[in-house]
C-alpha cells in the first residue's frame, strides 16, 4: 500500500471529522424521537458520504497539496449552506422549537458538506489529470528535442508541422520559418542511393527507410538516412521523419574503399612480382648446389632458407591482404581437416629439412567450417614454431582431436623452443607482434587469429612441458 502524504492525511482527517461531528450533533438534535423518519435520517446519510469520501481520499494517489483542497471546499460548502440554513430556520420559517431548528440547520450543513466534498474531489482529480498531461507534454518535448537526430513531422500534404531543436540547428531555420514549408524545401538535395526512394507516397507503410539529402537554409546539402513512420499528430495522420547525418559514414566508406584498392594492388604485387622473382632465385640457388665447395654450402643454405622465408612472408602478406580487402569473405564451406593438415605437414617438412615435424596419433576424419585459407593457418603456425626456435634441430609435434559431442575440432601445435612469457601470451596475436628477438613482420599470428575468428573458432597459447609453446586452434565441425 502506498504511504499517504501529509496533505492526504490532513484532508482525510478533516473531512472524516466533519462527518463525525455532524453525526454527533444530529444525535443530540434527534434525541428520543424516531430517528428513522425521512425528515430526521437525511443528515446521517450525508454524514456517511463524508466519511466514505475521507476514506477514498486517504487511499488515493492525489498529491498532498492538491488533496488539501478537498477539506477546504468541504468547509466552505458547510459554512455557506449552514449559514443559509440558520437564516432560513430563524428568519423565514415560523418560530419552531430549538431542537427542530437545529435539525433544519443540520440538513443544510449536510447538503453543503456533501456538495463541497464532491466539488473538492472533482477539482482535485481534474488538477491531477491536468498535471499529468503537463508532465507528459514536458516529457514529450524533452524527448522530441533531446533526440540527437533531425526530427521533422509533416502532414499528408507534405507541409512541415513540427521540428525538433536538432533539426532547426542543422538546417539553419527558426521554428516559425520551417513550419509551414513544404518538405521538398528540406529534402531538396539529390537522392543518395541508386534507387528512386525519394519518390514516395505521402501515406507510406508503417515504416520505410531511405537515403536522401537535406538542404539547409543556406543552400548546402548533407547526406542523410531517413526513417519515415506514419503517426497520429494532433489527432490527424502525419509522417514522422527521423534523419541521421551519414556524411561521416560516407567519408569512412570512401576511405575504406581506397584502402581496399591499395590492399588489392599489394596483393597482386605479392602474388605476381615478389613471389615469382623469389621462386626464380630459389630455383637458380638449387642449381648451384653441385657447383659450390664445402665452405660455400653454408652460405648457399642461408640463401635458400632466406628465400624460402621471403616466399612464406609473401604468402602470409597476400592472405592477410585478401582478408582485409574483403576478398577472403567467401562463403564458408566444409573443408577436410585431415587432408588440409597433412598437406601442410608435407610441405613444411620439405621446406625445413633440419627440423623434425611429427604428427601424434591420427587426425579425426571430420570437415570443419572454413575456406581455402585454412591451409595458411597451419602453414603460419608451423613456420612460426620452426623459425622462432632456439634449437639447432627444432622439434614440432602436431596433434588433433574432437571435443565431446563432436562440435569442435582441436588442433595443437607444440614446439620445444624458448616459449612465450605468460604476460605476452594474450598479446602475440596482435598486428605487428613479434616473437622474442624475432626479425619477422608479426603478420603470421595476426593472420591466424583473423581467419580463425572469421571461421567462428578460437585460438590461444599454452605452455609446453618441459619447455616451449603450444598453440591451440579450435574449429567448428560441420555436421554431417
Amino acid at each position: 500500500m502506498k504511504v499517504p502524504s501529509l496533505g492526504r492525511l490532513v484532508g482525510a482527517g478533516v473531512v472524516a471529522g466533519l462527518g463525525v461531528a455532524l453525526v454527533a450533533v444530529w444525535a443530540v438534535a434527534v434525541g428520543g424521537r424516531a430517528w428513522w423518519a425521512p425528515t430526521a435520517i437525511a443528515p446521517l446519510g450525508l454524514a456517511a458520504l463524508l466519511v466514505v469520501a475521507a476514506g477514498w481520499l486517504f487511499r488515493s494517489d492525489l498529491d498532498g497539496r492538491i488533496a488539501v483542497r478537498v477539506p477546504l471546499t468541504t468547509l466552505v460548502g458547510t459554512l455557506v449552506f449552514g449559514s443559509f440554513g440558520v437564516f432560513v430556520a430563524t428568519g423565514l420559517l415560523q418560530p419552531i422549537p430549538g431542537d427542530r431548528s437545529v435539525l433544519v440547520v443540520l440538513h443544510f450543513v449536510s447538503v453543503g458538506g456533501a456538495v463541497g466534498v464532491l466539488v473538492g474531489l472533482f477539482a482535485a482529480r481534474q488538477a491531477t489529470t491536468i498535471g499529468a498531461l503537463r508532465r507528459s507534454r514536458d516529457e514529450y518535448h524533452d524527448l522530441f528535442d533531446g533526440v540527437g537526430d533531425t526530427v521533422l513531422v509533416h502532414d499528408t500534404r507534405g507541409v512541415v508541422i513540427a521540428a525538433n531543436e536538432t533539426a532547426l540547428d542543422r538546417l539553419g531555420y527558426d521554428a516559425e520559418t520551417l513550419t509551414g514549408r513544404p518538405i521538398e524545401a528540406v529534402e531538396g538535395g539529390p537522392v543518395a542511393t541508386d534507387a528512386d526512394t525519394d519518390d514516395r507516397d505521402r501515406t507510406p507503410p508503417d515504416r520505410i527507410v531511405y537515403e536522401t539529402a537535406h538542404t539547409t537554409a543556406d543552400g548546402e546539402t548533407m547526406p542523410v538516412e531517413v526513417s519515415a513512420t506514419l503517426v497520429q499528430y494532433g489527432g490527424s495522420p502525419a509522417v514522422l521523419l527521423v534523419a541521421r547525418d551519414v556524411g561521416r559514414r560516407r567519408a569512412s566508406e570512401r576511405e575504406l574503399a581506397r584502402k581496399r584498392d591499395q590492399l588489392r594492388a599489394l596483393n597482386r604485387v605479392l602474388r605476381h612480382d615478389i613471389r615469382n622473382d623469389m621462386q626464380i632465385v630459389l630455383g637458380l640457388g638449387r642449381l648451384l648446389d653441385e657447383h659450390v665447395d664445402e665452405e660455400g654450402e653454408e652460405y648457399l643454405r642461408t640463401i635458400l632458407d632466406t628465400g624460402e622465408h621471403v616466399v612464406e612472408l609473401t604468402r602470409s602478406s597476400r592472405d592477410l591482404a585478401r582478408t582485409v580487402a574483403g576478398e577472403a569473405e567467401l562463403p564458408l564451406e566444409a573443408v577436410s581437416l585431415p587432408e588440409t593438415l597433412q598437406a601442410e605437414l608435407d610441405r613444411r617438412r620439405e621446406a625445413f629439412g633440419h627440423a623434425t615435424i611429427s604428427l601424434r596419433g591420427e587426425v579425426p576424419d571430420v570437415d570443419v567450417r572454413a575456406n581455402d585459407l585454412l591451409a595458411s593457418v597451419f602453414r603460419n603456425l608451423l613456420n612460426n614454431a620452426v623459425q622462432h626456435s632456439d634449437r639447432d634441430e627444432p622439434a614440432v609435434e602436431i596433434s588433433a582431436d574432437i571435443t565431446r559431442g563432436d562440435h569442435t575440432a582441436i588442433v595443437r601445435v607444440a614446439d620445444n623452443g624458448p616459449g612465450i612469457p605468460p604476460g605476452r601470451q594474450e598479446t602475440v596475436f596482435g598486428k605487428g607482434e613479434k616473437g622474442i628477438e624475432s626479425e619477422g613482420t608479426g603478420l603470421g599470428l595476426y593472420l591466424v587469429q583473423s581467419l580463425i575468428e572469421h571461421y567462428g573458432g578460437a585460438v590461444w597459447i599454452e605452455e609446453n612441458e618441459p619447455r616451449g609453446t603450444v598453440v591451440v586452434v579450435e574449429l567448428p565441425v560441420v555436421a554431417e
